[in-house]
């Protein structure tokens, strides 16, 4: 027998990372649920707090594989504050939540915020004056990284094998496990429990997992790289057109220059390749990083000569900027024979904190894409360089936030452009067919239900109650298929009670509608009351044709006839049967 020591089953990290995980899993789930179940006045308040909410869990996990508990959860509440704050502000800018986003800064921005600070809170938390110790930031930083690549692999490997599970036990007629994984509380508490125990695992296991591994590996394509970006300045010239896409691979080809000359100089020279060739090509990138993000600049400069800003325009040049500032700062330290890898290391520190703070003028809105391009829209309309037929009134209307509305507004006043301005709507807007099923909360859905959907026999005693405690996920689908009209002019759904089960009490209530999720789905009254799934069979129930059989019943009522079939029973209670000849 094997014995396993009492110390490592209770390992507190673990417990902590995974009782850490679970909670926060379920936490961010509830948030979740709260934001779909809100009304539109609150969706601003719900969407920040679920940001907040992630860049806590991201902070305290992350934060809990250096610190204690308290420091952890009290630097990363502190982090999801200040998200939530600078999340509100960000939405501010913005009609409503879909604008925000969708607007591109905003996600870099929520994503530099809940990572590029953590080193930097970690290393502080223990020591307030390393903050600028390189090697003690690239050591944190990249067991974070190796860590969560290895909690979200082993998160993804366990799925797996409890899915497996299922499979097993499904075939002996076990199916609890599914049913309980699958609820998706269960869901999040499971998943962040799992991705807890990976964090602590991979955390502690430095000797085996250590970010050196990845380095190793990342160096190796450094030369690659190198001579890729020569051919593509090379061959440059004899490239046709520019613009965004030749300015986002530039930008992604220096910040992708960067991780691989950082992984070449490492957190100090003992670690640094000892690789003639790595260091050389590590080198020399940083000489070739400022020419390819020029290209960047030059793309985006040439583009806006011509077309003025725009949001992504503006994004663009942000990007090549950053770019150039990294490609600067490595060709600064390629220019120097024996400490260019300590000048690489201390400009890193610099460029995150640039970038931190380009998270918070974004998501405070002190810089907006929408308003530097607005205003350069609309001078070149005043100015005559932008036609009317040109003008971008749909992306002011609905993409570039409260500044394009307003601007559009003013420019209708002033008599400056002819387009029609939507009236100011007193309440949330009610879903309609063409709406997604997201767009329909479950009250809403039961609403349309109580108020479209009819019933054969009609106006049957069972069809209030069995909306009220509608047992279907997809109630959505059928709320949606209701709003829509038959040829006749009946809602296109149709709730059917006829006695299906002899051998059961009471009918059974089959759904018709024009809608693959909801056609055809059957249930039946439980011993407890409750409305239940029942399985059923429905061959030659086409969607397509569905409006035409609601209108049939309608005009001629539904009959009850015997199968003209026989049927296998089989054991367990399933039957086989064959309904036509092919």
């Amino acid at each position: 027998m094997i014995a396993i020591p009492l110390s490592s089953i209770q390992n507190r990290r673990t417990l902590t990372l995974c009782l850490a995980g679970a909670v926060l899993g379920l936490l961010e789930w509830g948030s979740f649920i709260s934001l779909m179940d809100s009304d539109l006045q609150q969706e601003h308040i719900w969407i920040s707090l679920l940001l907040g909410m992630g860049i806590f869990g991201v902070a305290a996990m992350s934060l809990l594989m250096h610190l204690p508990l308290s420091k952890s959860l009290a630097a990363a509440l502190g982090l999801a504050v200040g998200g939530v704050v600078l999340s509100l502000q960000g939405l501010g800018g913005y009609a409503d939540v879909d604008s925000f986003l969708l607007a591109p800064q905003m996600g870099v921005a929520l994503s530099l915020l809940s990572t590029i600070t953590l080193p930097f809170i970690a290393v502080m938390v223990e020591r307030r004056r390393d903050w600028r110790n390189y090697r003690r930031l690239f050591e944190v930083s990249w067991s974070m990284v190796c860590s969560w690549a290895v909690a979200m692999l082993f998160c993804g490997l366990a799925w797996g094998v409890l899915m497996a599970s299922h499979v097993l036990l499904s075939f002996v007629g076990i199916t609890f496990l599914a049913d309980v994984l699958l609820e998706p509380a269960v869901a999040a508490v499971v998943s962040g429990a799992l991705v807890g125990a990976g964090l602590a695992i991979s955390s502690e296991s430095d000797g085996y997992l250590s970010p050196l591994i990845l380095l190793k590996l990342l160096r190796l394509l450094t030369p690659v790289l190198l001579v890729v970006m020569v051919v593509f300045i090379v061959a440059l010239p004899w490239r046709t057109g520019e613009g965004l896409p030749l300015a986002a691979i530039c930008v992604a080809a220096v910040l992708g220059a960067s991780t691989l000359v950082s992984a070449v100089v490492a957190d100090e020279d003992a670690n640094a390749s000892a690789t003639p060739l790595l260091r050389a090509s590590a080198r020399l990138l940083g000489v070739v990083m400022p020419v390819v993000a020029a290209v960047a600049l030059w793309a985006v400069v040439a583009r806006v000569a011509q077309y003025g800003w725009t949001p992504a325009r503006v994004s663009a040049m942000t990007g090549g900027l950053v770019a150039a500032a990294y490609g600067l700062n490595y060709f600064w330290a390629a220019c120097h024979t024996k400490d260019w890898m300590v000048r690489v290391r201390r400009s890193n520190i610099w460029m995150a904190i640039a970038l931190i703070v380009l998270a918070v003028l974004w998501l405070s809105r002190i810089l907006s894409p929408e308003s530097l391009s607005v205003t350069s829209q609309v001078e070149r309309f005043k100015s005559g360089e932008l036609a009317a037929a040109d003008f971008p009134e749909v992306e002011m209307r609905f993409r570039w936030g409260l500044p394009g509305q307003e601007a559009l507004r003013s420019l209708v006043e002033q008599g400056l452009l002819d387009v029609e301005l939507e009236e100011e709507e007193s309440g949330p807007p009610s879903p309609d067919q063409t709406s997604e099923v997201w767009e329909f909360s479950e009250e809403q859905a039961k609403q349309i239900l109580l108020e479209t959907m009819p019933s054969s026999p009609a106006n049957h005693p069972l069809l209030k109650p069995f909306i009220e405690q509608y047992p279907g996920w997809d109630i959505a689908y059928l709320a949606r298929s209701c709003l829509s009209k038959t040829p006749a002019g009946h809602p296109d759904c149709l709730l059917v009670f006829a006695d299906l089960l002899p051998s059961v009490p009471g009918d059974e209530a089959i759904i018709l509608a024009s809608d693959t999720m909801v056609n055809g789905v059957t249930f039946a009254m439980a011993e407890d009351g409750n409305w239940k799934r029942a399985t059923a069979f429905n061959p030659g129930l086409i969607e397509e044709k569905m409006a035409t059989v609601i209108d049939g019943i309608h005009a001629h009522g539904a009959v009850i006839q015997p199968a003209p079939f026989n049927v296998l029973k089989l054991p367990g209670g399933a039957i086989l049967g064959v309904t036509e000849s092919p």
